[in-house]
């Protein structure tokens, strides 16, 4: 069938660090655009943060049974206070002449602490841009298999969205004259069009897969899929997988129920997964 789900949910993993690395290294930079090597200081760890938090968000574990508020939600509060120490100490060490395991740790400490203070709401602010049509994609996916879809389309198309508007303000910005600064605009240009690149290429495969999925059903019902059959049942339409046993005087058909299929035929539910 169509084995790319996992290409799906991997591009969109990636895709979501690449876009809050960029985004929250672009919102740093016009707030503290004085400071050598913020860009590069802010975007190597909120790209290395935005990655864990990204796929802790695929864990679909809640608080408690009946809940809908995921234990990865929870997180977010501690990834950004680390992701402040991790940058508070890599600009502290950027800075320094010697010293640079005390200084990191120092600008840690600070980082978690005081510095919390302003990367926390801005950091949660990025959070909530991705973590919204990421909850968003999580309900649609309660739905069955085409919600998932549409819900990992609805993630690419932000994470390209938020890669975009990050893209359009450092691609606008002058070259920086000091060694860290000028890699760390690198890494910020490069993250940007990496998302949008990522973004696109998961809106794409998710548009492809339900396409694909919709004419594999469209072919069974029309009797082109010998192994597979659609039937009406009191709870709507099923895909059935046919397998047929001996030959001749003797011959034996069972049916294995595959997935459940909605009003227009798309698949929604299964025993087996068709993807």
């Amino acid at each position: 069938m169509f084995r790319s789900r996992r290409a799906l949910a991997f591009l969109n993993v990636v895709g979501v660090g690449l876009a809050m690395a960029a985004a929250t290294a672009a919102v740093f930079h016009a707030m503290m655009f004085s400071t050598p090597g913020v860009m590069l200081a802010v975007c190597l760890p909120t790209l290395f943060v935005g990655l864990i938090w990204a796929l802790l968000l695929r864990n679909p574990r809640t608080v408690r049974p009946g809940s809908t508020f995921r234990v990865a939600w929870l997180w977010s509060i501690p990834l950004a206070a680390f992701n402040s120490g991790l940058a508070a100490g890599l600009m502290m060490v950027l800075e320094a002449q010697s010293g640079y395991l005390q200084r990191f740790f120092g600008g840690f400490l600070l980082g978690i602490s005081v510095g919390a203070t302003i990367w926390i709401p801005a950091m949660l602010l990025v959070l909530l841009l991705l973590g919204g049509p990421i909850a968003w994609s999580q309900r649609l996916a309660a739905k069955g298999l085409a919600g998932a879809e549409r819900g990992e389309g609805i993630v690419g198309g932000v994470v390209a969205s938020a890669s975009i508007a990050a893209l359009a303000y450092v691609f606008g910005l002058p070259a920086a004259k000091e060694l860290f600064g000028f890699i760390g605009l690198l890494l910020t240009q490069a993250s940007a069009v990496l998302g949008v690149l990522v973004g696109l290429a998961a809106l794409t495969l998710a548009a492809a897969r339900t396409r694909g999925r919709q004419a594999f059903v469209k072919r069974v019902e029309a009797g082109n899929e010998p192994l597979f059959r659609v039937e009406s049942t009191d709870e709507g339409k099923v895909l059935y997988r046919v397998v047929s046993q001996g030959e001749g005087y003797r011959v034996a058909d069972y049916e294995e129920e595959f997935a459940t299929l909605d009003a227009q035929g798309e698949v929604t539910r299964g025993t087996r997964v068709v993807g």
